[in-house]
């Protein structure tokens, strides 16, 4: 019996210094991929009541793991993005919203919310504040304003972007499991349970870069699991349904011939036409009348916003940004991409409650023929240089192009 209880205590032994081991060489060896969800990680801290919030007075030099983007990511004593510290009498303009408000993919000084600040409307010039969150949906960005109206002096504009994540999502995402941010929180607003394991695995996958690891490795498998399963079903049943289409698509596909015409340093034709090959165009938007009200837990989440708005005295202002590249090239085609219900929807609620919107849709004409500057070298602007490949978020000319749309848009009521 004393033997066995001794191997059994050198087996936990053996197990504790291989996990201590692991640990060790993972923050010696810096593996570029993890690091950045490393940084990522601990730019954020726990928050009781919104679950994840910015961790205060932190500064990080984040770098893409495919070098996407990188840039310097910094937060103010209130867990701010960027480094100026709230003034106490400055009208103050605040951005809210999810990661592309926050500003993933660009340094402090180049997110929209940072180029608004000294913005002069009227009698005032602003000091803006960007409030904005990753991963926020309109209930976690509701709760965040309530919790910073308090802190905050003299507001006068609320900037909220809608994000079609917050209430929607294409049936390819949600067959694969994702779903809506508004969708998620409504399920573990009164789960207590689930915020206590949240916080436990949050902490310490916080604490510990090997967890972390672990974790992210998970949950990649959970998902190619899952992409796999959809994959080799469409695919059993593309077989099924027409064998003979099904062999010669597979076996008999005539390679692709180049088109040597094509002048690779000319810039994008204005308007740029779809991508007829990635997805199509329908000719019309829908009336609101045919799409889905929004969810109760959405409407709860503005109309506490609107509550917050009349008792600090700000002006709400609803903003959408058209983020998804199938909008934008229907759009300055004439035509309409499904994807943009969510904004038809949302327009609809706050039309109801008398709160105009602001469209950043007119603008998107201006996308196309801009110069800029693109690892040191000189461009001409299409639409996909506004957004970073594959990621989604603003690039440096996108959030330029978000803030002088808003202040085109603001200084309207002022002409």
């Amino acid at each position: 019996m004393k033997l066995h209880l001794q191997r059994i205590g050198i087996y936990i032994a053996l197990g504790l210094l291989i996990l201590v081991f692991s640990e060790i060489t993972l923050r010696l060896l810096n593996p570029p991929a993890l690091q950045y969800y490393r940084d990522v990680k601990l730019l954020h801290s726990y928050h009781p009541d919104y679950g994840v919030t910015l961790e205060a007075n932190e500064s990080r030099y984040v770098r893409h793991y495919a070098d996407l983007w990188e840039g310097r990511f910094t937060t103010n004593s209130l867990g701010l993005r960027g480094k100026k510290e709230p003034n106490q009498n400055a009208p103050k303009l605040l951005c809210l919203g999810d990661s592309m408000v926050m500003g993933f993919g660009v340094s402090d000084e180049d997110t929209f919310c940072s180029l608004l600040d000294g913005f002069r409307l009227g009698e005032n010039t602003y000091q803006s504040l960007n409030l904005g969150v990753d991963a926020y949906g309109s209930l976690g960005s509701m709760k965040r304003l309530k919790d910073l109206s308090g802190k905050l002096t003299n507001i006068k504009e609320v900037l909220f972007f809608i994000s079609p994540n917050d209430f929607s999502m294409p049936q390819v995402l949600r067959d694969q499991g994702i779903l809506p941010d508004d969708e998620l929180d409504s399920l573990h607003e009164n789960d207590e349970e689930w915020k206590r394991n949240f916080r436990i695995q949050f902490e310490a996958t916080r604490l510990s870069f090997l967890l972390q690891a672990m974790k992210l490795g998970l949950e990649q498998t959970k998902i190619l699991l899952t992409q796999t399963k959809l994959s080799s079903s469409a695919e059993f049943h593309s077989a099924i349904s027409n064998p003979y289409r099904y062999v010669m698509d597979s076996f008999y596909r005539t390679p692709k011939q180049p088109d040597c015409s094509k002048k690779t340093n000319a810039g994008p034709v204005c308007p740029e036409p779809v991508p007829i090959q990635e997805f199509t165009c329908i000719d019309k938007a829908p009336s609101s009348d045919l799409l889905p009200p929004l969810s109760d837990v959405t409407i709860h989440a503005y109309e506490e916003m609107i509550t917050l708005s009349q008792k600090h005295g700000f002006k709400l202002r609803p903003v959408i940004i058209p983020m998804q590249i199938e909008e934008l090239f229907c759009h300055v085609n004439g035509k309409y991409h499904p994807l943009g219900n969510y904004a038809i929807r949302a327009e609809a609620y706050w039309k109801t409650k008398g709160i105009p919107v602001i469209k950043l849709m007119p603008y998107i004409s201006r996308m196309c023929g801009q110069p800029f500057v693109k690892k040191g070298k000189n461009k001409t602007a299409g639409i996909k240089d506004y957004f970073i490949p594959g990621d989604g978020h603003l690039t440096v000319i996108g959030n330029k192009w978000v803030a002088d749309a808003v202040k085109q848009e603001l200084e309207k009521e002022f002409r």
